[in-house]
Order: C-alpha cells, then structure tokens, then sequence
C-alpha cells in the first residue's frame, strides 16, 4: 500500500469517527429531550391560556415583554390533589428577565380588597379562584386589577410543597421560639392530616433543616409571629431556599421529584414552554422579592370580613411595575383607576393627596 492509500484510509477513518461522534451525540440529545418529555407528561396541563388585558397601553405592553410573568398558585385544600375549587392561600407573582434569568417575586396578600369578579365584586382576592372557576379567573383578577399581562400559571397544594422539599431533604431555616412553637403547632393539629406526610421532627429555636411537613407548617404560621405579611415573607424564603437547595442536588432527587411531584402539578404551560423552564433551572437567581400591597391599611369591609387596603390601589400599583419590570414610564390604565377609586370610595381610606 502506498503513501498515498495510506493517507486516504486515515481520512476515510477520521470521517467515519467523526459521523460516528456526531450520531452518538444527536442519540444522546434524543434521548434527553425523551426523558424530558416523559417526565412532563406527568404534569396536569391544560391547553387555554388566560384572558389578555386589553386595556393595557403598548409601552407597558413592551416592557412586560422582556420578562416571562408566572402566577404561582397555592390552595388551601383539604383534599389534595383538586385544583378545582378553593381558595388560593398563597398568590405569588414572579418576573424573570429573558436576558438575565433574574427572578422577582411579589406576595399579593390574600386578604387584599379587590375587585374579584368581572360583574364588579369586590372580596378578598384569594376568592377569586373558587369565584372564577379556578386558576384562569384567578390570573384574569391579578391582571385586571395591577394591569398585568400574566399568560401562565403554575398551581399547586401543601401535599406536593411537602413532598418536594422531602425530595430535596429538606431546607434550613433559622426559627425563633415563638416560630418553633407555632410551627409545631400547626404540623400536630392540620399539616399531616393536609399533607398526608408523617414526620418525627419537632422544631426548635435557632437553625433546622426542616422535613417537608414542618416546611409547609412555617409557610403557613401567621398568627402572633407577624400575620400575613411576616406569613408571606415565609413563603418566599422557602421558594428560595428550594430553588437553592435544587440547583445544587443530584441527578436523582431531580428525576424523583419528576416523578413524585409533577402529577400534583397544574398548569396552563405546554411541554415544550416547560422544557425550556426546566432546562435553565441553574440559570435562575432570585434577586429580591416584597409584599404586596406595599402602602395599606386594615378595614373590616361589610361581608368580605378583616380586609387589607391598598393605600391607594393605584400609586402601589406603580410600585409594583417599578419592581418588577424596572418600568418607572407606566401609566396606570383607566381599568385601575376606577378599580382603585372604587376602593377609596368604599373603605374611605386614601392617601392625603388623593382625599
């Protein structure tokens, strides 16, 4: 053989080895993006988006555009597993910046006096889920009343925030004597019953890495330790701490949270939009996060009970564009200016400049 047929079998063998790297590659890619699928499969979808605020103005329009809004939902249920009906206990909304990955959420209280429905009702805002027939009315109230353009929801109940941080094996969190105290409280007397989950821990002062159960216990604490805005405080540290504690766990606690958590999911993202989210997981940073309303005032509201009020509606919605968008151009709509003149007129609470 030649120099020269020699020559021509090594490029004939580097090109088989290369077209032989590339397929094993693409197989891999193949059987990643089936892996994926699988797993999202799991998850309870549903196919319809909800409904656009059409009285939005296009700079606002524009800005919202550059980040991907997501209302994340927790019900308060009795039954796990129905996502149905009752009442959102936990109403979190979260930007994340298309460029940066930076994550921002925001607390809405759930006993903030908005308007709930579309008839003009005005009740505390976590009923809109049971009064609009579940998440989707839920998300057109936050959109009508902060002028928001939120497509997509993620909900789920305490059973799958338990399991999950089980999965993770648990997160740590600094308690103090009152907060153990109440926290064991609330796990003996409803949480396992909530949940379904055991657990032998019982919480004390300083710092815990606490299970599942007593996790969803201190998310749910208020009374005495800082009520609703302390509560809501609570909850966002444990996202945090979750989204932490996942970016740094294994393979396996991944693929049995898929397993585990993913059908006590529900969802108006479709699998390709999830896939996405779920591959930039490790992207994702939480930067800061805050309650709102921002400026309010307590007001017994006739048969909506003990409400929050926002002080007013329309200068905290400002806030809340500043927040999460960086928007300091936004301009009210005239949809929140007369939801929040609606507020004033009913609970006679304004700021001096607006009375």
């Amino acid at each position: 053989m030649t120099n020269r047929d020699k020559a021509s079998v090594r490029k004939r063998n580097k090109r088989k080895l290369i077209v032989f790297f590339v397929e094993v590659i693409l197989l891999l890619v193949l059987l990643l993006v089936l892996w994926f699928a699988i797993k999202l499969s799991k998850i309870n979808s549903e196919k319809t988006d909800a409904a656009k605020h059409n009285d939005l103005d296009n700079n606002t329009l524009e800005v919202m555009g550059k980040y991907t809004t997501i209302a994340l939902l927790g019900l308060d249920n009795r039954t796990s597993g129905s996502y149905t009906s009752g009442n959102a206990d936990s109403i979190i909304i979260a930007s994340i910046d298309n460029d940066t990955k930076d994550v921002k959420l925001v607390s809405v209280y759930r006993d903030t006096y908005l308007e709930v429905t579309e008839e003009g009702k005005y009740f505390k805002v976590n009923s809109a889920y049971a009064r609009n027939g579940g998440a989707l009315g839920m998300v057109e109230t936050l959109n009508r009343n902060l002028d928001l353009d939120i497509q997509k929801y993620v909900t789920v109940d305490w059973k799958a925030l338990a399991r999950t941080i089980d999965l993770l094996g648990g997160i740590e969190v600094e308690l103090t004597a009152k907060e153990a105290q109440q926290v064991n409280k609330y796990t003996h007397k409803d949480t396992i019953k909530m949940t379904g989950y055991g657990s032998n821990q019982e919480a004390v002062e300083g710092v815990n890495n606490l299970d599942g159960v007593h996790a969803v216990a201190y998310a749910r604490i208020r009374k005495g330790v800082g009520d609703d805005f302390k509560r809501t405080q609570r909850q966002r540290e444990v996202i945090t701490k979750m989204l932490s504690k996942l970016k740094k766990c294994g393979f396996s606690a991944i693929n049995n949270i898929m397993d585990e958590v993913f059908p006590m999911i529900s969802t108006n993202f479709s699998k390709t939009e999830l896939l996405s989210l779920v591959a930039g997981v490790m992207d994702y940073d939480i930067v800061d996060t805050k309650g709102f309303p921002e400026d309010n005032d307590g007001k017994t509201m006739g048969k909506a009970g003990s409400c929050i009020i926002p002080i007013s509606l329309l200068t905290n919605v400002i806030k809340l564009h500043e927040f999460l968008y960086a928007d300091e151009k936004y301009t009210p709509s005239p949809t929140v200016q007369q939801i929040s003149n609606q507020i004033i007129y009913d609970s006679g609470l304004a700021p001096q400049t607006e009375q």
